[in-house]
């Protein structure tokens, strides 16, 4: 399935991966504690890649790529605990 979106005065057509990407590369970048989590997509499936400091943010990474519209998610997350002051 092709979209098109307007980019000013310009139409281009987006596939369902890109949007999918573009909507989580967006959403990641407004909460903190996902923003070292990269994500690309094939066919339908989320693949998350990066490390995350709890399962708390991890499970909300994979949440927010199904309601992003991914069929479904393959996690490489790493858990890092962040080091004690």
């Amino acid at each position: 399935m092709l979209q098109l979106v307007n980019e000013g005065f310009v139409a281009r057509a987006v596939d369902h991966d890109e949007m999918i990407c573009e909507t989580l590369v967006e959403w990641y970048s407004r909460r903190i504690s996902l923003r070292d989590v990269s994500v690309s997509v094939r066919d339908g499936v989320a693949i998350l890649r990066g490390r995350v400091t709890t399962n708390r943010d991890r499970a909300l990474a994979i949440e927010l790529a199904i309601d992003a519209g991914a069929d479904d998610v393959q996690d490489e997350l790493t858990l890092n605990w962040p080091l004690a002051a």
